[in-house]
């Protein structure tokens, strides 16, 4: 039996089962409440995979997921890995690895290089014990269509829930995040509406549907370059879209075994939408800080800035919070960026600068 047995509950009981789990926590804040489960939904090529490996990297490090959404209830992680073969996610997970500073061989990352079969008796019973033993913060099973396995009829709803229920029941007794990637279709739509087969949409408490907004290779060095953007919907969540930037590259592009390098920028993707007409012209706090800074600078990028803002205020600023700011000005006509040539193996920098010389008082007014 997958599933617990049926309990019932008076409305005081129910409220003392729950206060005596203490406060609930976020695997992922404000994206992923810690013990739920979902699905990450992707079209081809848009890094479904990667953004897996970088997840079992964050919350096994305690590191935030893209370098931009904290992870609150780090621990360790049970990977079942169905594509790729056992070297490719070595690479991935390395790489991901490298890019915070880290070694994956010191990180509590568990890895099966095969999808169980969720119809599979055995499967699931092995499934089941290695999760009682390691009692993971988050499982992550990759793709669903090998562990729905040969004939499972995935446009049918009852069916797929049940499979979905045997892994989903496992994990919930030990308070363990699962994390599903599965494909988009071929149809039209967009986000979780793209999403193959009935099943997989409903059942998901947390839903991340990535869609590719631009791609690009290095015809030299072969390294290429990915915006993608993730719809995230939920029971217990906004709606919300993260605009991700990576860029990924080999030291030796012909050698398969050659080390893989990641660099992973995000942001909300609201932060890139334009002022709307009837925005106020007051300038907030943190706009006023950055032109302060770029006025007393005379310009600079983004670190220098934020150093300057944390040297004279006491306090700097949040990532996200520049990115939406300094797009706000933008937008206005405030500031200006110059980008300079990127180093090897480096994003491209911007330097900022005012597009005139008005003083920030009259640009505040």
């Amino acid at each position: 039996m997958y599933g617990p047995a049926l309990e019932f509950h008076s409305i005081a009981q129910l409220r003392a089962l729950v206060a005596a789990q203490g406060p609930r926590r976020w695997l992922l804040r404000g994206i992923w409440p810690a013990g739920d489960y979902g699905i990450h939904g992707a079209e081809p090529k848009a890094q479904k995979t990667w953004n897996t490996n970088d997840l079992a990297v964050a919350v096994a490090s305690g590191t935030p997921w893209l370098g931009f959404i904290p992870v609150e209830t780090p621990g360790p992680v049970l990977m079942f890995v169905g594509e790729g073969g056992r070297g490719n996610t070595l690479r991935r997970i390395d790489a991901a690895a490298e890019a915070r500073g880290l070694n994956a061989d010191d990180l509590p990352i568990e890895v099966c290089d095969k999808a169980p079969h969720l119809s599979n008796a055995v499967h699931m019973e092995l499934f089941a014990q290695r999760v009682q033993q390691v009692r993971p913060v988050l499982v992550t099973l990759d793709p669903l269509y090998l562990a729905a396995g040969r004939g499972a009829e995935l446009g049918d709803l009852y069916k797929m829930g049940a499979l979905l229920e045997r892994p989903q029941h496992i994990c919930q007794a030990t308070g363990t995040s699962l994390f599903v990637v599965h494909h988009f279709n071929r149809g039209q739509g967009t986000g979780s509406s793209r999403l193959s087969g009935a099943g997989p949409k409903e059942w998901g408490r947390v839903l991340i549907a990535a869609s590719v907004k631009s791609r690009h290779t290095d015809p030299e060095t072969r390294a290429s370059q990915v915006v993608i953007e993730l719809d995230v919907e939920g029971g217990e969540i906004p709606d919300q879209k993260i605009r991700v930037q990576r860029r990924i590259w080999a030291d030796d592009p012909d050698n398969l075994d050659s080390a893989l390098h990641m660099q992973t920028r995000a942001t909300w993707a609201e932060d890139d939408a334009p002022l709307p007409a009837d925005a106020p012209e007051e300038l907030s706090p943190a706009a006023r800080k950055l032109l302060e800074a770029i006025d007393t600078l005379g310009g600079g990028t983004v670190r220098q800035l934020v150093d300057w803002i944390a040297e004279t205020h006491g306090n700097g600023l949040r990532r996200e919070t520049v990115s939406r700011e300094m797009g706000k000005l933008e937008q206005a006509g405030v500031v200006e960026s110059v980008e300079l040539p990127p180093q090897p193996g480096r994003w491209p920098v911007k330097v900022w600068s005012r597009t005139s010389q008005t003083p920030l008082a009259e640009a505040s007014a």
